[in-house]
């Protein structure tokens, strides 16, 4: 079996400074997983050793911008950072699967972020079954969680686009179960997801330009090989 873990970055329809939204998804075999989550909590405890590896997340943004727990690193430091992440998934057992949409391209039809969210995740899906189909392996897909007591909105609408990407399929799918949502903290696959996804968009909005652009683009370099990259349209 492979597990899927997805995350996103960009932003809505409505942010026209930002062209590109990315969904990723880092596949990791089930018998493997407990390599890249010791990789990677080993990595999150030399990075904040003062901290508990559940206690943050290892996030593109943050790193690049030094915010929330790399408040206190220089920009030495973190771009350190941002390699030590990509050095660990180069040297995972794991495939990145990633759609990007060019948010200007779009018709006019897809006029709110729920339909963009699932115009990308039903060819995020279309990717992964494609994969699982050529590997002859079932999968479970694993998703940031974004619901709590007040409100589950946001993961309906993730399950909603998952049912009605099923619908559409003649025949059976390889992939087991409705998603399951988790915190990214705790899982190190979407940590991974979170992170690739972050490189992806600033590369292609930052290209060579701005601060970190070079650093980053290194960074993305290392495991660009591991990376199936899909572009809508």
């Amino acid at each position: 079996m492979i597990l899927f873990y997805i995350d996103e970055s960009g932003t809505g329809l409505g942010d026209k400074g930002s062209p590109y939204f990315v969904l990723s998804a880092t596949g990791i075999p089930a018998q493997d997983w407990k390599i890249v989550d010791s990789q990677v909590v080993g990595l999150k405890r030399r990075l904040v050793s003062w901290a508990k590896p559940e206690d943050f997340e290892i996030k593109g943004r943050d790193m690049r911008r030094g915010e929330k727990f790399f408040r206190r690193m220089n920009w030495p430091e973190r771009v350190k950072a941002i390699h030590d992440v990509a050095d660990v998934i180069a040297t995972s057992p794991c495939r990145i699967f990633a759609v990007q949409v060019d948010k200007r391209e779009l018709p006019d039809y897809v006029a709110s972020d729920d339909m963009l969210y699932r115009l990308s995740l039903s060819r995020l899906l279309d990717e992964i079954e494609h994969e699982l189909e050529r590997i002859n392996q079932p999968g479970m897909l694993m998703l940031d969680m974004r619901s709590d007591l007040h409100s589950s909105v946001q993961d309906r609408r993730t399950v909603d686009a998952y049912r009605d990407w099923v619908a559409s399929r003649i025949g059976q799918t390889y992939l087991t179960e409705l998603p399951w949502f988790g915190f990214s903290a705790f899982y190190a696959g979407l940590q991974i997801a979170d992170f690739s996804a972050y490189l992806i968009d600033f590369v292609s909005n930052e290209g060579t330009a701005g601060r970190g652009s070079l650093e980053l683009q290194e960074a993305f370099n290392k495991f660009r090989h591991q990376v199936q990259l899909v572009y809508i349209p």
